[in-house]
């Protein structure tokens, strides 16, 4: 595999780009995003893409809907290895692939794993990182991941639940320990917010530790429910959170800060 530079790359046929479009708002694309987008002869995108982005690509590009939602067994999407296939299937023909990611490729998006098959069979891959959700969410609720007065002098990103649909097998009794000293971000973590609550509680965390959900980030019909670890479990049900549209959680002081704000 050659990493090649950016003017070079994507210029020839026959290259994959792994992008990431960020959380959602169309203006939060990169610069070098937008420009390959424009190129594209074949966009790959996630499900939640919305048409404004894809609308960035030519008319003439070939748009493939690749994703599902996380947990929603009616929509079973594609699997991963049949991406794996198609990205190689298309690259072959010669053509300019856009694999088109919500937020970061290597966030929580299997862009590693897209590379580390692209590599093994000869082709070269470009990535541009997008904007994360969890700084896109950060940003539009003004909501500060870290901040020396408020606890959160680290920041921790992990995932809701695992393949199996259970909660991540982690050393929660650590997690909750030091939830008061840091920031972390839940992805794909609305469908185990009970059972998050419920770990957190059992392994001693503060009951009144600030937690807050944010649905559809950056949107404009994003959605914020505040809580704390004993109450945001039922705060999210009452408000029917995840139903219209993807939901992160956040964890720790900074998570009160909108709050904090209005004071």
């Amino acid at each position: 595999m050659q990493i090649a530079g950016k003017s070079k790359l994507m210029s020839q046929t026959g290259m994959v780009a792994l992008v990431g479009a960020g959380p959602g708002d169309p203006e939060l694309l990169t610069v070098r995003a937008m420009r390959l987008l424009r190129s594209a002869e074949v966009v790959l995108h996630d499900n939640l893409i919305s048409e404004e982005v894809l609308a960035l690509a030519p008319g003439s590009a070939a748009r493939v809907n690749v994703g599902k939602r996380c947990g929603d067994v009616k929509d079973r999407g594609l699997q991963q290895r049949e991406i794996h296939e198609l990205l190689l299937e298309y690259s072959r023909r010669g053509q300019r692939v856009i694999r088109l990611k919500c937020g970061d490729p290597f966030i929580f998006g299997r862009g590693g794993e897209e590379l580390e098959f692209l590599a093994h069979h000869g082709i070269d891959v470009e990535v541009v990182p997008g904007i994360t959700t969890a700084l896109g969410a950060a940003a539009s609720c003004q909501m500060p991941l870290t901040h020396r007065d408020h606890g959160g002098t680290s920041v921790r990103f992990m995932v809701g639940q695992t393949q199996a649909k259970r909660v991540p097998d982690i050393d929660w009794a650590e997690l909750a320990q030091s939830s008061s000293r840091q920031t972390v971000v839940f992805y794909m973590g609305m469908k185990k917010l009970s059972d998050i609550c419920a770990c957190l509680l059992k392994n001693e965390a503060n009951p009144e530790t600030p937690m807050a959900l944010v649905e559809n980030a950056t949107l404009p019909n994003q959605r914020i429910v505040c809580g704390t670890v004993s109450t945001l479990a039922a705060d999210g049900q009452a408000h029917r959170m995840g139903e219209h549209g993807p939901v992160i959680v956040f964890l720790g002081h900074t998570a009160a800060f909108p709050q904090h704000l209005e004071k």
